[in-house]
């Protein structure tokens, strides 16, 4: 058992309504508590871990744990200190001098935000120079005056300027202080610690909002600012700019954001004492507190959620929705897989696996038992055939030469389905190409998840890929339209000027099922659909 001492004060920004519309900011002061905890990964949940029961997972899912734990292996673990924070050291009295942290330090924070913004399928963020001595500047005018931890440190509003401190730099320190996620310690941790800390949110002074996190994982963030300072008291303060105006008016990268994320999880981002969950939305405002419910699917046990807190009005990160919660008494097990359903709003499952590879469970492979439940039969009432010989792609090229082929009237049908499954693979090859895009809900209060290029499954929540099916439809039945289109999705449909006729027959490599109507994927941006 492990021990350790961390002094935890993090002061959460508030951002009203009036700082969007770039007027004058309101701040609320926060309650400031000293922590001296020790750690002993405890909290509300039980959490456990055996490694004499074997996690079952889908080959696609041991993939993917697998990089998320090799990926977290290559993060860099250097503790800084003192000795090795700073590539110019700070002159903290007159005259006062911000110094600047290594480019190890900025390059490895900023490694585990991306990081951490991958595992939710949120676009990456940079940082830039400017924004960078910024928050250097604000961290070591906090270090100068020692910036008492207890009380609020948002725009330094208790604090005096020191006359060896300019007008510029301590303008800069109140302006930057009121938009960023502020960190006290006085442990040496690793720059990756930090955000860890602010992630998991476990020691915000003001429970469970969950602001920090909210911040590190805004769906409208694109850059940063980063900063740190060893005061004289032995803290080191650290900045992290999150607010930028200007990203408050941008479109959302995704429009749900929940903590844990739906597909595979780390198990140690939940463990410990004081770990609120959360869910986000971008673009809509629930008012209220909804009944939310936790349960594990391979056990069967239930848990209802406490302490469920509504944070809208915070506005942090720019979400419209804050919702935050404790799963109670649910026993979480490395390997399972949790069912997380927000009455009304949001429901969604995901699987626990060890970032942490050593303490892994040893995986095996889960049969899919749904795969023939998922399944849509090859059958002769389903059919699709089109006039598109000017077509560029090389797929649908060779299905139509088959097709015209009078003397391939024998062997038609094996050859199509073999142009299917190809079909169908390449779909396959690459379908969580981009963590960006995959799992995308767009804004039309329909449920779209972007499963790849070209790629829909319409559902309320998705445990996992729906498996491709890839078949031959034949042309002749009247509920099938004869129209090619682009996309199954209502934004992205578009109507083009060819059309299937009926008699023949094609090969798909995907049928997906949208508001009580079948699309089947003949090509790149070539679908036709069935009105069932």
């Amino acid at each position: 058992m492990k021990f350790f001492y961390n002094y935890g004060i993090y002061i959460t920004i508030i951002l009203l309504s009036d700082l969007l519309k770039g007027v004058n900011m309101t701040f609320t002061k926060k309650a400031a508590v000293f922590l001296a905890t020790i750690v002993l990964s405890i909290g509300p949940s039980t959490v456990i871990a055996t490694s004499t029961q074997a996690a079952t997972f889908t080959k696609e899912e041991i993939q993917e744990v697998h990089q998320i734990q090799n990926q977290y292996k290559n993060l860099p673990k250097e503790n800084f200190n003192i000795s090795n924070l700073y590539a110019n050291p700070p002159h903290l009295t007159a005259p006062f001098s911000p110094g600047s942290v290594t480019n190890s330090y900025i390059n490895s924070q900023l490694d585990y935000i991306n990081f951490y913004r991958a595992l939710f399928d949120l676009p990456s963020i940079s940082t830039n120079k400017t924004d960078n001595d910024n928050a250097q500047i604000t961290a070591s005018v906090m270090a100068a005056i020692k910036a008492n931890p207890f009380t609020n440190q948002h725009g330094l509003p208790s604090e005096t300027r020191p006359d060896y401190i300019s007008d510029m730099y301590w303008t800069i320190a109140k302006n930057v202080s009121a938009s960023s996620n502020l960190n006290f310690n006085v442990s040496n941790q690793s720059a990756g610690d930090v955000i860890t800390d602010l992630l998991t949110d476990t020691y915000n002074l003001d429970g469970s909002d969950t602001g920090h996190r909210a911040w590190l994982l805004s769906s409208r963030l694109t850059t940063t600012g980063i900063g740190a300072a060893y005061g004289e008291n032995n803290y080191r303060y650290s900045v992290q700019q999150v607010a930028y105006p200007s990203d408050g008016y941008k479109a959302a990268a995704k429009s749900t954001v929940a903590y844990p994320n739906s597909g595979v999880f780390p198990i140690e981002l939940l463990q410990g004492n004081n770990i609120a969950w959360s869910l986000y939305l971008s673009d809509k405002t629930i008012s209220g507190t909804p009944k939310i419910t936790i349960t594990d699917l391979d056990t069967g046990q239930t848990s209802q959620a406490i302490k469920v807190n509504n944070f809208s009005s915070k506005g942090y990160g720019y979400f419209d929705t804050i919702l935050t919660y404790f799963p109670g008494d649910i026993k979480l097990v490395s390997g399972h897989e949790y069912n997380v359903n927000i009455s009304n709003v949001y429901q969604y499952s995901f699987k626990l696996f060890n970032q942490v590879a050593a303490n892994q469970p040893k995986l095996e492979i889960l049969e899919d038992k749904t795969k023939t439940k998922n399944k849509v039969k090859n059958s002769s009432t389903i059919s699709s055939s089109q006039n598109i010989k000017e077509s560029t792609d090389k797929t649908t090229r060779n299905i139509l030469k088959q097709v015209d082929d009078s003397s391939s009237n024998i062997t038609i049908k094996s050859v199509l389905l073999l142009q299917a499954e190809e079909l169908r693979d390449s779909l396959n090859k690459n379908r969580r190409m981009n963590p960006i895009v995959f799992g995308r809900s767009y804004q039309d209060g329909d449920s779209y998840y972007n499963l790849g290029e070209n790629q829909w499954f319409h559902n309320f929540y998705v445990y996992n890929n729906p498996d491709l099916t890839a078949g031959v439809v034949n042309i002749d039945n009247h509920s099938l339209d004869t129209h090619i289109y682009t996309s199954p999705y209502p934004s992205l449909q578009k109507q083009t000027s060819n059309h299937v006729t009926f008699g023949k027959s094609y090969a798909y490599g995907q049928s997906i099922t949208t508001n009580h109507t079948t699309w089947y994927y003949l090509g790149k941006k070539q679908w036709i659909r069935q009105f069932n």
